[in-house]
């Protein structure tokens, strides 16, 4: 039975254009503060490397037009988790894209997050 339901996980999560978690932070088993630190540290990395991402998680339509906006904008989206969370994945995402939300508007002047602000003509390098 976990069999079954692991391939019908990973087949919606394909589906829905889940990307690897490969290379990325599991926080799935940590607490809050260990979450939250580790989000910091992995944003950071990624902003010094020139690496735009919101981190999402849940059942997610396919190619969304907040995800074109997104990715228009030179942001990736980038899927953490399926539909079963726990605080160390709400705090690491919420601490990730609060950090790579402030940059990016600095870097973009505009809120890229925020689906009234005017989006400018250049993407984020």
């Amino acid at each position: 039975m976990k069999i079954i339901l692991t391939a019908i996980m990973f087949l919606v999560a394909s589906l829905h254009g889940a990307e690897p978690k490969e290379n990325f932070p599991e926080f799935m088993n940590l607490d809050k503060k260990t979450a939250a630190a580790t989000a910091r540290k992995q944003a950071e990395t990624d902003l010094a490397a020139g690496t735009y991402r919101i981190l999402v998680f849940g059942l997610r339509m396919s190619n969304p037009p907040f995800d074109q906006r997104l990715k228009k904008a030179g942001v990736q989206v980038k899927a953490i988790a399926g539909c079963v969370v726990n605080d160390g994945i709400l705090e690491g995402a919420r601490v990730y894209n609060e950090i790579m939300r402030e940059k990016l508007k600095a870097k973009l002047g505009y809120d890229v997050f925020d689906k009234k602000a005017e989006p400018q003509t250049q993407p984020a390098k």
